[in-house]
């Protein structure tokens, strides 16, 4: 599911994101196009200017002069003086219908009513617009004619540029500004990729821990429910065991419940619809609270619980008492339950102390310990060190319970190595 979903966005991404770039790059080119077409025709009209200020100032001109003229610039220049062609065959090669070209730029001065005996009337100078003809072999040429009255006589100028290594230039630059674009689509491709990736992980992850969730309760309820079925199913053939066979039901009916409680308070604490009270929250109080309501339970284990204060008062935590008081009944079960595996002394220790602006509460046991590989999962819903689940009383949610009623109270449970061995986990308040 999430694969397609990722190839869709990446392709919706570098669609949209690309057609943007592609038109940057199309408005680039055709402003360019528009530059180069400045520049070509101011660089005509520079031309045009230079050969017909020559005209009207020297009575003679070199064929050298010309020849450089028309072969540094990619020219053709054709001079009549009173109707007499200059002798000057020309000198640019690059094509070889230069008489077809004088005729049609001769054909598009007519057009505009400059004939080979219009002379100029109310001025010095009869001129054409700016035209483009076509050769013999696909080439193309700016153009203009130009009739030009002196003192002595009438002079006829042609002016052709040939066009033709522009068109190849403007086929590179497009193919140049198609490279860019492809270039930067791809880049676009993999940018969007790695952002997808990247943003699609998060997602992924907490479906992944939703489906494992899921899978985790369905296991958790279907094994009271199927110890309920089988009880039920037994009294009818052993009236004489009632008794025994309810009370096992009834003990797991409390235990599915226990967990639905639970779950509902996960779903609660996800969605934020978990209801805190906060106030001052005086924490000696509520640890000696705690060491009355929990002797016993480890009395009857033959071990001790010990509560350790400081010297000094404890300054008081905002909180929510209620919060406060399961999340420690939660460490401490786990501690009852837990911690007295193998431990070097039959005891837990609760302390309390003020650190560096923060009232720490710890539960300390002496036991086993947590393995260092299972210290990031331990919080983690439905996750039990206890491989084999044989504690059918624990679902393996109170840590991933207590560690979110310390987060959101803007606490932190953390778990630490007992020196010498064992367990240490440390809820700290910020005063």
């Amino acid at each position: 599911m999430f694969r397609e979903f990722k190839k869709n966005l990446i392709f919706l991404y570098t669609l949209s994101t690309g057609l943007i770039l592609t038109l940057i790059v199309v408005l680039t080119f055709l402003f360019s196009l528009v530059s180069l077409e400045n520049k070509r025709q101011s660089l005509f009209q520079n031309h045009l200017f230079t050969l017909t200020s020559r005209l009207q100032t020297d009575n003679t001109v070199t064929d050298s002069y010309l020849a450089e003229m028309e072969t540094r610039n990619e020219l053709i220049i054709y001079i009549e003086e009173n109707g007499t062609p200059l002798f000057f065959p020309g000198t640019y090669e690059t094509t070889k219908n230069r008489d077809f070209l004088l005729e049609q730029a001769g054909r598009q001065a007519e057009k505009e009513g400059i004939y080979a005996d219009s002379l100029p009337v109310s001025s010095n100078t009869l001129q054409s617009s700016v035209f483009r003809t076509k050769g013999q072999h696909h080439d193309t040429w700016l153009g203009n004619v130009l009739v030009i009255r002196t003192d002595s006589s009438y002079k006829k100028l042609i002016l052709l540029s040939d066009e033709s290594g522009e068109h190849f230039r403007i086929l590179i630059m497009g193919l140049l500004f198609l490279l860019a674009d492809c270039i930067g689509v791809f880049l676009l491709y993999l940018a969007g990729r790695r952002f997808v990736r990247r943003a699609s992980a998060p997602l992924e992850e907490s479906y992944q821990k939703q489906q494992d969730f899921v899978s985790a309760a369905s296991h958790e309820l279907r094994s009271p429910l199927a110890v309920i079925q089988a009880n039920a199913a037994a009294i009818a053939d052993a009236p004489l065991e009632m008794p025994r066979l309810l009370s096992v039901i009834q003990k797991e009916c409390d235990r599915g419940s226990s967990l639905v409680k639970n779950l509902l308070l996960l779903a609660n604490m996800d969605s934020n619809h978990l209801t805190i009270q906060k106030e001052n929250v005086e924490i000696d109080e509520l640890l000696l609270h705690l060491l009355e309501l929990y002797e016993p339970v480890f009395h009857a284990k033959n071990s001790s619980l010990l509560l350790e204060l400081p010297d000094m008062v404890l300054p008081r935590i905002k909180a929510d008492p209620a919060l406060c008081l399961q999340i420690f009944t939660i460490l401490l079960d786990n501690a009852a339950a837990y911690g007295l595996e193998n431990s070097r002394y039959p005891k837990i220790l609760l302390k309390a102390e003020t650190l560096q602006g923060h009232v720490s509460v710890s539960v300390v046991d002496y036991g086993a310990g947590v393995p260092e590989e299972e210290k990031g999962r331990i919080f983690d819903r439905f996750y039990r060190g206890d491989k084999s689940r044989s504690k059918k009383e624990h679902f393996g949610l109170g840590l991933s319970i207590a560690s979110e009623l310390a987060r959101v109270q803007g606490a932190r449970l953390k778990v630490e190595d007992t020196d010498g061995g064992g367990s240490t986990f440390t809820v700290e308040f910020y005063v």
